[in-house]
């Protein structure tokens, strides 16, 4: 495990507190959910971007009922 220090303004670390305590956590537990959360998003957007450009590219689309004869669903 590995340790980080970071810097802010009271006003920021006050912030950061009052989530913490709200939601039952620790700062480093708030941060780290914050950041985790972030990255996922980031990565949702990028997939839906790159599922949209192989739309764009190819736009044809079957119905749920085609694809469930296609699969035998």
């Amino acid at each position: 495990m590995c340790t980080y220090s970071l810097r802010m303004t009271d006003g920021e670390k006050k912030a950061l507190q009052d989530y913490a305590n709200t939601h039952g956590i620790s700062m480093a537990d708030a941060l780290k959910n914050a950041f985790f959360d972030m990255l996922e998003d980031q990565y949702d957007i990028k997939a839906a971007d790159e599922a949209y450009e192989a739309y764009l590219a190819d736009p044809e689309t079957i119905s749920m009922a085609e694809m469930k004869k296609k699969y035998g669903i």
